[in-house]
């Protein structure tokens, strides 16, 4: 029997095949009649023919794992592999052998090998998780490391604007989180301060040219971001969440608390971030700091919705302040 595992999120295609070894094991717990051939460490085809001819001692069924043949094994690698499958039409169905063909990444489509392990081979192709499906597995890998985590929506989104899709940084980032919290809700400032190790100076620079009406600044770093290769999606989770610590800030400061200190003290919030942000709540009343926090939700809600540009809704929102 043929398995075919390939595909750009290799980080649960390996899961997969870790998977499929273990209850092998668990089934065939010797393990002399597992073999593992990498095509990146120099396996050649007649490994995969010994691998083939080989008869169980112990056990009645063998697992051979075929790794990277196409992304790393040579075109006469290739051709020998298909040449040998071909030659042993019997494996295909043979539920006593299991060969597992894993690809470390997506291998090219045109070649005879893919094509013919895509019509033999029970497949799994593993492209790399977007929007909801990524959300929930961000949610459901944290719940293995603790049941007691939880995250708050805009912390949620920040992460994963942070990271993309790419489920070995994603879930280094998460064991980081939970290592950090331990337990209870992961809210914007743990993502802040762990999945960027401090607010790039450019999105601070670009509120303060908000809060003080300079739109050609701010609109100017905007697209310093974008420029730098930012996601649109992490930078507007960090403009929700500087105008959310400036109302948070502000609520102290418009009811007459005017020391940082003691504001600080009050709010929860680092003495140097209060600091750094009076000089803007000066600037902003109330009213029109509320007013943009709801004007990046609705942006935020449009661009996930497929209704707005988010690139173009930001310069919207830059210019209307």
């Amino acid at each position: 029997m043929f398995i075919f595992l390939y595909g750009v999120d290799n980080f649960r295609s390996l899961e997969k095949l870790s998977d499929l070894k273990n209850k092998y094991l668990e089934k065939n717990g010797s393990g002399t009649d597992l073999s593992v051939l990498d095509y990146g460490e120099g396996a050649s085809v007649e490994n995969l023919s010994t691998a083939f001819s080989a008869q169980g001692l112990f056990s009645t069924k063998r697992l051979v794992i075929v790794k990277n043949s196409m992304l790393k094994g040579s075109t006469e690698v290739q051709k020998g592999i298909l040449t040998l499958l071909k030659a042993n039409p019997d494996t295909e169905k043979d539920a006593d052998t299991i060969v597992i063909f894993y690809e470390n990444g997506s291998p090219k489509k045109n070649g005879a090998l893919y094509k013919f392990l895509f019509k033999a081979a029970k497949r799994q192709e593993f492209t790399p998780l977007e929007g909801t499906a990524l959300a929930n597995w961000a949610l459901t890998f944290a719940k293995t490391l603790s049941t007691e985590i939880s995250f708050t929506k805009n912390a949620l989104n920040m992460l994963l604007a942070a990271t993309g899709s790419d489920l070995n940084v994603l879930s280094n980032e998460i064991n980081k989180l939970v290592n950090y919290k331990n337990s209870g809700e992961i809210v914007d400032a743990d993502v802040v301060l762990l999945v960027k190790s401090k607010v790039d100076s450019t999105m601070f620079e670009t509120i303060e040219a908000l809060a003080s009406g300079n739109k050609s600044k701010a609109l100017d770093l905007f697209h310093q971001q974008l420029t730098k290769g930012e996601d649109v999606f992490y930078i507007l989770s960090m403009y929700t969440y500087q105008i959310r610590t400036l109302l948070k800030i502000g609520d102290f400061y418009w009811q007459g608390m005017i020391s940082a200190p003691q504001i600080a003290q009050a709010s929860g919030i680092h003495p140097y971030v209060v600091q750094k942000s009076l000089s803007q709540i000066r600037n902003l009343s109330e009213q029109k700091t509320k007013q943009m926090l709801r004007d990046l939700a609705e942006i935020d809600f449009s661009a996930k919705t497929g209704k707005v540009d988010p690139v173009l809704a930001l310069d919207t929102f830059i210019v209307s302040l």
